[in-house]
């Protein structure tokens, strides 16, 4: 595994490789070396998932919106597994699940994500948190736009007018 290849510290390591290559590589490099991050990571590490997360962003960045789900969906499930539910990388990746599913019009998958994180940002960081606040945005776009359903969309914006 990785401590054999990176020491006692793998973790570290790994982190300030993510890091370096999310900041100094070209999009083109970027992907291939997180795929060389994540072989080496190890699956009870969080580093692990932010790689994953960030393939899946870059994945969706461009275009490749199945194979993007794939990556974020395994992201949400080891984050939930090494993080818990109530972890910030845990919602964010919620939240990037929604943001792709309604570029892929899947309307009601992304409620579901939305909702999931909305109940949990309320009871960890309040109603009025700007990253709640930014759920009940999403979710009230999707509403207007996507399904249409213009009550609940007002219901939503109402909701992030009086936070």
């Amino acid at each position: 595994g990785s401590c054999g290849l990176l020491g006692e510290d793998s973790a570290k390591a790994l982190n300030a490789a993510y890091k370096c290559c999310c900041v100094v590589l070209s999009d083109g490099e970027k992907m291939a070396e997180l795929w060389r991050l994540w072989e080496m990571a190890n699956p009870e590490e969080a580093v692990t998932y932010d790689i994953v997360h960030q393939g899946g962003c870059e994945l969706y960045d461009q275009g490749s919106y199945e194979v993007a789900k794939a990556f974020l969906l395994t992201a949400l499930e080891g984050r939930r597994r090494v993080l818990g539910d109530e972890h910030k990388d845990t919602l964010d990746t919620m939240n990037n699940l929604g943001v792709l599913l309604d570029n892929m019009e899947d309307y009601e998958g992304l409620l579901d994500y939305y909702q999931q994180a909305l109940r949990v940002q309320e009871k960890v960081l309040g109603k009025t948190h700007p990253s709640t606040m930014g759920t009940v945005m999403n979710m009230a776009i999707s509403y207007m736009d996507g399904l249409k359903d213009f009550e609940k969309a007002e219901e939503m914006y109402r909701l992030a007018l009086d936070g």
